[in-house]
Parts: structure tokens; sequence; C-alpha cells
């Protein structure tokens, strides 16, 4: 897989193959100016199809809704497609917005990428 890599002044994406895994790693806050970059990666990842994407959000500083709706949308269509998608997320800024729209209930989010290659 070809590295891809998006970086602004605040805001970075970019996309490595990690165990045979895409994983996409974003930086930065995840809001209006940062959201399109990111779902403009994860829609390429998806595009390439590969068994599981993983969005890796532990440089995530703020994931506002927007952010939330790109990972539902990325992870229906990776579904859809027969693939896996993993969204690995420590941060309470990242994690608590998760949980409190009960969207960990619909997507696989895990702390650690190790858990995800090695799982």
């Amino acid at each position: 897989m070809t590295e891809s890599q998006w970086q602004g002044e605040d805001f970075a994406v970019d996309t490595s193959e990690i165990g045979g895994l895409a994983v996409t790693r974003v930086t930065g806050e995840v809001d209006l100016a940062g959201v399109e970059v990111m779902r403009t990666e994860l829609d390429a990842q998806l595009a390439r199809r590969p068994p599981v994407l993983v969005a890796d959000l532990t440089g995530v500083t703020i994931l506002g809704s927007l952010g939330i709706a790109a990972l539902l949308d990325a992870h229906h269509r990776a579904v859809a497609a027969g693939m896996g998608f993993t969204v690995v997320a420590s941060r309470r800024s990242v994690v608590h917005p998760l949980r409190l729209t009960e969207v960990d209930r619909v997507l696989t989010v895990v702390p650690t990428l190790d858990q995800v290659v090695v799982g």
C-alpha cells in the first residue's frame, strides 16, 4: 500500500500499512476544518478495500459531531463491503463523546493500536 499524508497547521492525517491493516492516523482537532480531510482519507482507504481499516484517533484532541458522523459513515461503508473498521481512541476528549452518543455501541473502539494489530 502506498502511504498517504496530509498536514495542516493544527491537523494531520496519514495512512500506512501495519501488519496488513490500513491504519489512518489522525492528529489535532476533528471539527469543521479537519473533518473533510479525515473523511476524504477514509474514503480513499475504503476504495482500496483492505481487510480492516483502522482509524487511529489517539492523537485527536477534539472530536466534534461531524467527526463522529464521518466515523459512522466509514463504519457502515466498511461493513457493507465486507471489511472491518476499528477506531483506536484513548483520550477522554474522544472516548467521552463516543460513549455519550452511544456510538461506541456501534463502532469497535479499542484504546491501543496493539490491540488491533495483535488481536
